[in-house]
Order: C-alpha cells, then structure tokens, then sequence
C-alpha cells in the first residue's frame, strides 16, 4: 500500500457519479482522496445509460462518455483510484475509518459511501434507472409514481408490500410473483385483492422494452415457457438487497430494510465520520444529475466536518 493510501482524509467507496463527484470536490478543497470501486472501470450503473438527456450542458451524452470525463477530472485534481477492488469489510469504530478489500487496506478520517442502489435485480434485460422507466424502491421514485401505472416484480417478500404502499399514490398496481418467489399467503393474497393490486403468478420477467412514458414488459410463463407483454408507465425491480448491504450492517451503519443507508439532510449516517451520498442513500437519487449533486454537497459536508467537527 502507497502512502497516499496510508494517509488518505478521505476514503469514497463507489465511483459512480457521486462517488467520482464527491472525490472530486474533497479532492479540490486540498482533502487527500482515495476512490475505491469494485468495477473494472469508473461509472457504476451510470454506464449503462446510452443516452442522457437531462446533464446540464450537454444536449446529449453516454453515460459511459460522461463518466470518462468525470473520471479524467477526478483524476487531475489528485484524486487516487482504485479499480477492481471490492471492499469486504468495513471497521468504523476509531477516528480512522478502515475499508478492506482482498487486495489491500486503506484508512482515511472519514468515509464516503457511495455504492450505488442497495437493491439488486433479477437478470432482466434492459434492467436500468429510473430515468428509464425502471426504479428498485418507493422512495426512490415516490415522486414519479403519483397517478401512473405501475408493475412490480417481486423476487422477495418486500415486493408484496411495497405493492401495497404504492397503491397509495399509483394510479394502477400489478405485481409480477417472479418465479413463484414471494410466499404469497392467503392473508396476503387477500390484502392485495382488496387494495386492488392485481396479482400475477406462475411467470418470470425477462425483458424490459420501450422508452418513457410507456415501457414493456416481456413475461414467459414458468410451465409452457409461452411469452405476453404488458404495457406500463414504469416497472419496479424489487429483487433483494446486494451482499454488500451486510458488510454495512455489520459495521453498525443503519440501513433501510430495502438496503438504502439512513442519512441526515448532511449526508451522514449513524456513525460518526461515515457519510453516504447517490442512489446508496435513503434520500433516494437514481438521476445521474441528482447523484453528482448530492456527491458534492456530501464532500463539502465532509469539509465542515473535518474543518468544524460538524
């Protein structure tokens, strides 16, 4: 390990946009940064995004062609990346905040979680952001859900409930038992007739077409592998929570039952010295746009921090 390792302020884990933003800006206020990704290249989720719309100053750009750009101004202002690196194990305890990976230890006065969604799919193609048409949680699309049409696929029992709260403020809910997944038990089942969630069982997702405002389903059934689509405004992936979800909770940090980390109107979280910024946090921003921004204004929370002790 360098001894820019050794004696990192901070330490990003993620370098999607707001982990590469939130580098970049502890980067520029004089902080020595280190920026830790399990990918093989910089970008997260953000690269597989063939077209942005919505980045300002750009009419139209990749994700993968932003997130090089970012990655190359991250670079230049000092910060140190770390690709391919999957972070294992997490000791917060002590003033120094230690990630571990199988390759290495690095340790910083504060830590920046930004590791993107905490819930992962079901191996559906075109699998994407909410930008998209396609989301991972009600909070994290509760202002796009209000009046539309609404499939969920369910690969846990979660899926049943988030149905129900989105009956709330969708204006049409089914939801998809994929695979046969949820124990869906009479009592359930029962729930979500007289809430009007509309319960299809027996198939499996295994596509998601169309653009915005109107997407596609593509469902095959589980016994004679026959296909069907179903029109909707927008299909939520309710598939469990990534295995690094447990590395946080084992650490102490709180999290949501979804795999959201819980955080303040600041970014930080439960422990002292650890914030998290992007789609990794509970104040949920799947937008490209919304995650650079929340990156940076989770650094400069960090400066106060290490400034102040705010």
């Amino acid at each position: 390990m360098d001894e820019m390792s050794k004696m990192c302020d901070v330490v990003v884990v993620g370098a999607g946009p707001a982990g590469l933003a939130a580098g970049l800006h502890s980067a520029l206020f004089g902080l020595r940064t280190l920026v830790i990704d399990a990918g093989e290249k910089p970008g997260g989720m953000a690269n597989r995004a063939r077209c942005l719309e919505n980045y300002p100053g750009f009419k139209r750009i990749s994700g993968q062609r932003l997130m090089e750009k970012m990655t190359v101004q991250a670079e230049k202002a000092g910060v140190q990346l770390r690709a391919s690196e999957e972070v294992v194990d997490l000791s917060l305890g002590g003033d120094r905040k230690v990630a571990r990976t199988k390759l290495g230890t690095y340790s910083g006065g504060v830590l920046i979680l930004a590791t993107g969604d905490g819930m992962k799919g079901l191996g559906m193609k075109e699998e994407t952001w909410i930008g998209a048409g396609v989301a991972y949680c009600v909070e994290c699309g509760a202002p796009f859900f209000k009046g539309r049409d609404i499939i969920v696929v369910g690969g846990s029992t979660e899926a049943a409930d988030e149905a129900l709260r989105l009956t709330e403020i969708a204006k049409k809910v089914r939801l998809v038992n994929h695979a046969n997944a949820i124990p869906a038990s009479k009592r359930i089942r029962r729930k979500l007739e007289r809430n009007g969630v509309l319960l299809i069982d027996d198939h499996v997702g295994t596509e998601i077409k169309g653009k915005p405002p109107f997407k596609q389903l593509v469902l095959r059934h589980l016994r004679d592998s026959t296909t069907r689509e179903l029109r909707t405004n927008i299909v939520l992936v309710i598939g469990g929570v990534k295995p690094f979800v447990s590395v946080l909770r084992k650490a102490g940090i709180r999290t949501h039952r979804l795999g959201c980390v819980v955080v303040d109107e600041l970014g930080r979280t439960n422990i002292r010295g650890v914030f998290a910024a992007g789609a990794c946090a509970c104040t949920a921003k799947d937008l490209v746009p919304a995650c650079v921004g929340d990156g940076t204004n989770v650094a400069n929370s960090v400066r106060l921090f290490l400034k102040y002790g705010l």
